[in-house]
């Protein structure tokens, strides 16, 4: 009797162990994501001060300068990663720097 409740006694030893390890591992994930979040609450932020602080100064049909603005100030204005912020210079984004270049000539 007494090896069976040493070997129960093990048995949950082990399990609080894992789930403690689980519930670590959920944790880091969990702060990760909030810290992400957080990053992306304040780009956002940036990013409608930008565009309504620009809208206001501007008259409407100016989305090309509004679009040059935001790339000025260091987002995409591509389709796959539009509202982003840039790291470095972006190929799509040149693209439509270029093919609305051409057209407002």
């Amino acid at each position: 009797m007494d090896k069976d409740i040493l070997t129960t006694l093990a048995h949950f030893q082990e399990k609080i162990q894992e789930i403690s390890i689980a519930f670590n591992e959920l944790r880091d994930i969990t702060y990760d994501l909030y810290k992400e979040n957080e990053a992306l609450k304040e780009e956002n932020k940036d990013l409608q001060k930008i565009l309504f602080n620009k809208n206001e100064n501007s008259k409407e049909g100016e989305g090309y300068s509004n679009l040059m603005y935001l790339y000025n100030e260091g987002f995409h204005i591509c389709h796959l990663s539009f509202g982003e912020k840039r790291s470095r210079e972006c190929l799509f984004c040149i693209q439509v720097v270029e093919k609305n270049f051409a057209e407002n000539k």
